[in-house]
């Protein structure tokens, strides 16, 4: 899993988002920016706003991935994509945590989970 650096992100660019993300075993560390007006994320206003982190994550040995925020509002993994990019937006990064699962033919091959908790998150204006 690393920092997307994609140009497309569902309307935005990573350096909109974030700054000197890094993924290392167990955590993600960096810089996320403070956005308004992200209509690309989501359909509801209430979403629209935030602190968002977008990963790229891969695994070549892996027909599926998913991704959960662990205390997010979704409640349940998401499967990637085969860009396997995903915007998340964290509203709490202490009680917040990214679960990352990798499988080949139903049976898990990579489970990492990564705490949020170095992130520098920048608050509304």
């Amino acid at each position: 899993m690393t920092a997307s650096t994609s140009n497309d992100l569902l309307g935005k660019a990573a350096s909109d988002l974030q700054e000197d993300i890094a993924v290392a075993p167990g955590a993600i560390t960096g810089k996320l920016k403070y956005v308004t007006g992200y209509t690309g994320f989501s359909g509801d206003t209430a979403e629209q706003s935030g602190n968002y982190l977008a990963l790229l994550c891969e695994d070549e040995d892996a027909d599926a991935i998913t991704v959960e925020l662990v205390g997010g509002n979704v409640g349940h993994p998401v499967t990637l994509d085969s860009d396997g990019l995903i915007v998340i937006r964290v509203t709490d990064k202490s009680s917040q945590s990214i679960s990352v699962v990798a499988s080949k033919d139903g049976k898990v091959i990579t489970h990492k989970t990564y705490s949020l908790e170095g992130l520098t998150v920048v608050s509304a204006p």
